[in-house]
């Protein structure tokens, strides 16, 4: 019937629409040729003038003879076992391959069905990458809304109403041919990788760690920070893999050329990773987690103030406590003289820059400011009158009347500016003109600011981790010191635990410590006014045969702690006992004068011509008083670790195998000493002699 028939003849080969004075049947022998070189399969329908003067060329002719430069490219040679060309076989413009495939609309978003216009061309990167993971084709030249796009990645949570794919795909030879090479570079790539960070299962949870400093969660974490910037992969790296590379170089210290062996990428494309990764870090993640701005007043004293700071500062007032100190990042020697000289300092005689780390009692890190240059216009006292005198970071608005700065004492010159804020300074206190050692009533301050101050130390020990800060800076990276400290410290404040949050017994403590700082030193009075200085010892080593002292108290570790009120001078008097063990015994030379009264001489650690002498009285079992000849020896809150070492051998060591489990080899043993010169015997006096005889 008239109409009833199809309105178009295609091509069984190109697919084109054939006008009917360009339409060929297909006889016997052309379906032959099409079966065998084109693989195609045709009992009825027309080939188009060309496709038909194709098939005519091939009659007759070798299997070897070209198709012409339209088909050239399409011919791919079928190899043997052996290698050799066997025979060539021709693909078809296009054909229909298994493959799932999404719809191909201009005017809808083809993953989602969203209407236009604000549709964007999916890339070629984002149709392979989601040819990977997700097993399906987009074809070239589809569109979607902007949303499902990420960094050449098809992000398939925003995607509300998904398509359901269709079972095959369409493709043409050019697909075909991009697809094969997609996939041999990204096998290439993945193939020669070291180090894997887009594989969840190539590197485990501690090789994490090793790597970045972080975990695989804490990873993925500061990933998301960084994903909401404009960071975009490469063909080279992702931005998973630009994060591994960066926290790769902060942690490790490893150079350029290194990383780009683990990382399979050129020098360049390390620094150009590097650098990217530090602005995006530094913009998204940063702010967040460091700085003035970031927390509250109300939060540092609620949430990060160690209930023994409140109880030995202001047991009464709602103050903030925070504590301050300088750090160091070492820097090359400039060629540009000015900063040469300002870089160097005379202290650590070193060219370095000083950053100001601004911590809470428990190590979280308030700010990190600087850094600073490093000459004597640039002490801690002017760094801090600076930050103060600039509003840095708006903390004068931050700080309130009252509130508490601990520092040490080389921020003695910025009192005034820290008390015309009514601001309380904590420092401890200073050896006067001719004395040589501090009084009870100091030593005893002194002891009680220690006890909070040590975690800046700690603070800044735990950012030198990231070993990255601990090494010689190059001076190319000299502009952004700053952003690396910055980086670390949000880092730790947001992954790593508080270096100290407090203790069940840390009232107890304060108690302990405010009673104690109120008393004097009893022994220190008794030695004074009998003249026990001067008075001359018969000095017995422990542990001789006369000389075993078997009436002193036993304490176990912890109960020794109790004396020390800390950690630090227990550590110390274990160094202290490895110098003075032999294979003879304990070699600390005593005299017991008085019943319950010991005194000891203790070598000093840092000069070999200097010892101490301490005073330890025990009665009924119990350590009841001590005084040492050091400069912080008089105190009563606490031990020196001079008194310390006796307390912990005699006590608690020489009743166990714990020296051998915990002290270390004498590394003098592994070392030559120029010294050491032995005696030479002169052979000819020794014959005279025997002449003589």
């Amino acid at each position: 019937m008239p109409g009833c028939g199809p309105k178009f003849y295609p091509c069984i080969l190109c697919k084109k629409r054939t006008k009917p004075s360009e339409r060929r049947p297909v006889n016997k022998s052309t379906r032959k040729i099409l079966r065998k070189y084109f693989m195609t399969e045709c009992k009825d329908g027309v080939l188009c003038r060309k496709c038909r003067n194709k098939c005519d060329t091939l009659k007759g002719t070798p299997q070897e003879k070209s198709l012409g430069p339209s088909s050239a490219s399409c011919t791919t040679p079928i190899q043997s076992p052996a290698g050799r060309s066997t025979c060539t076989m021709k693909s078809p413009p296009s054909v229909t391959l298994p493959l799932q495939s999404t719809v191909n609309s201009h005017a809808y978003c083809v993953l989602c069905r969203r209407p236009g216009p604000k549709l964007v061309v999916v890339s070629t990167q984002a149709r392979f990458n989601f040819f990977l993971e997700q097993n399906i084709l987009i074809p070239a030249g589809s569109r979607c809304c902007p949303a499902h796009i990420l960094n050449d990645v098809v992000n398939t949570k925003t995607i509300e109403n998904p398509i359901p794919p269709k079972d095959t795909s369409f493709v043409n030879r050019s697909t075909i041919m991009e697809l094969v090479e997609q996939l041999r570079e990204e096998l290439l790539i993945r193939g020669s990788k070291r180090l894997d960070f887009d594989d969840p299962s190539s590197l485990s949870e501690s090789d994490y760690f090793t790597l970045t400093g972080l975990g695989k969660k804490e990873f993925d974490d500061l990933l998301s920070y960084v994903e909401a910037g404009d960071v975009r992969s490469s063909k080279s790296r992702s931005v998973r893999t630009c994060l591994a590379i960066f926290l790769t170089k902060l942690r490790t210290a490893i150079d350029n050329n290194m990383l780009g062996v683990l990382f399979n990428m050129t020098k360049p494309q390390i620094r150009r990773a590097v650098s990217t990764m530090r602005q995006a870090v530094s913009i998204y993640f940063v702010p967040n987690h460091l700085g003035f701005n970031h927390i509250s007043r109300d939060t540092v004293i609620h949430d990060h103030t160690r209930p023994l700071a409140k109880e030995l500062f202001s047991p009464t007032l709602n103050q903030a406590i925070l504590v301050l100190d300088g750090t160091y990042i070492y820097v090359q020697k400039s060629s540009q003289f000015s900063f040469q000289r300002r870089s160097y300092s005379l202290q650590k005689q070193r060219h370095l820059l000083k950053p100001m780390m601004i911590v809470t009692t428990t190590g979280y890190i308030v700010a990190a400011i600087g850094p600073y240059l490093a000459d004597g216009k640039n002490s801690d006292a002017n760094i801090l009158k600076h930050i103060i005198g600039t509003d840095t970071q708006e903390i004068k608005t931050w700080l309130q009347e009252d509130d508490i700065m601990i520092v040490d004492r080389g921020f003695r010159d910025s009192a005034g500016v820290l008390e015309n804020l009514g601001i309380h300074m904590e420092m401890p206190s200073f050896l006067q003109k001719g004395q040589r050692q501090h009084s009870t009533e100091d030593a005893n301050s002194s002891r009680m600011i220690t006890k909070i101050r040590w975690v800046v130390e700690s603070v800044n020990a735990r950012i030198k981790t990231w070993r990255y800060l601990a090494r010689q800076l190059p001076n190319s990276q000299i502009p952004y010191v700053g952003d690396y400290v910055r980086i670390i410290s949000a880092i730790c404040n947001k992954y790593r635990p508080p270096l100290s949050s407090g203790e069940e017994n840390d009232f107890q403590i304060a108690t302990k410590m405010r009673y104690l700082s109120t008393q004097t030193n009893r022994l220190q009075t008794e030695v004074e006014s009998e003249n026990l200085v001067k008075k001359r010892y018969n000095w017995r080593k422990i542990d001789d045969e006369e000389n075993t002292i078997t009436d002193f108290p036993k304490y176990t570790e912890e109960e020794i702690r109790e004396l020390t009120l800390g950690v630090y001078q227990i550590k110390l008097a274990k160094f202290y006992t490895q110098e003075h063990v032999n294979q003879d015994g304990f070699e600390i030379w005593v005299d017991q004068f008085k019943p319950g009264l010991l005194a000891a001489k203790i070598q000093s650690r840092h000069i070999s011509s200097k010892c101490y002498l301490c005073w330890i009285r025990f009665e009924d079992g119990v350590v009841t008083s001590w005084y040492c000849r050091c400069k912080s020896g008089a105190q009563v809150v606490g031990i020196c670790a001079h008194i310390a070492s006796v307390i912990w051998y005699l006590s608690f060591a020489r009743y166990s195998d714990v020296i051998n489990l915990e002290l270390g080899k004498n590394w003098l043993d592994n070392v030559c000493d120029a010294a050491d010169i032995p005696e030479i015997v002169d052979e000819s006096d020794s014959e005279t002699e025997a002449t003589e005889e």
